[in-house]
């Protein structure tokens, strides 16, 4: 498990508004924050993990064997209740992989159509690969489905899914609110105070 912080770090996706986000998340941790439109020529790993944690890992082995530097792969899952656990891993994918996030917001809206019960959660696993070895954090956030898309604004199921405590839902909430309560909020923050405890020690052991 790597025990300092990296002075480099490449995100591994290919989601422009995801790499915001984390750029965001991350930016109390002492790095200079890379993504993969510095590396245009970067492979794409097939998602074929079965689990969040799985796919997380195959996009930061990919980065970091192709970039020679620290890799930060990211998979959120929406997980609902009534639906079994779905979509879960298969999130962005869910309505069959040409289809786009709108088609997948779609997919779901329509199969808990006349169900009352809509507990969700949001699920991220966010997996730092380097020389060293291998980092695994996850997030989540608890929250309901909402009986239709309450925006155009957001990502993926943002405007759709209503974290506990709001009534709005994650893509009406500003920055600052969504990033606070958010499931890859609580993963990063998870990473920069592992690495930053490690960081002050080793500052100490010098001193």
């Amino acid at each position: 498990m790597p025990a300092t912080p990296p002075t480099t770090l490449v995100l591994a996706t290919g989601n422009l508004s995801k790499a915001v986000e984390l750029r965001a998340l991350l930016r109390d941790l002492p790095a200079e924050i890379l993504d993969l439109t510095e590396f245009p020529d970067a492979p794409q790993a097939i998602e074929d993990g079965t689990t969040l944690q799985a796919n997380a890992l195959l996009k930061a082995r990919a980065v970091y064997q192709h970039c020679k530097l620290p890799a930060l792969g990211d998979d959120t899952g929406l997980e609902v209740a009534a639906l079994g656990g779905l979509p879960g891993v298969i999130s962005a994918r869910y309505a069959g992989p040409q289809h786009d996030a709108h088609a997948n917001r779609t997919k779901l809206l329509r199969a808990m159509n006349g169900i009352h019960k809509r507990h969700a959660r949001f699920v991220t696993v966010l997996a730092l690969v380097d020389d060293s070895g291998t980092c695994v954090f996850d997030g989540q956030c608890t929250g309901r489905i909402a009986y239709r898309e309450m925006t155009t604004a957001g990502f993926g199921y943002e405007s759709i899914f209503v974290p506990d405590g709001h009534d709005r839902c994650f893509a009406q909430l500003t920055t600052s609110e969504k990033n606070a309560i958010s499931h890859r909020g609580a993963a990063a923050r998870k990473l920069i105070s592992h690495f930053l405890a490690h960081h002050d020690r080793i500052n100490t052991t010098r001193a």
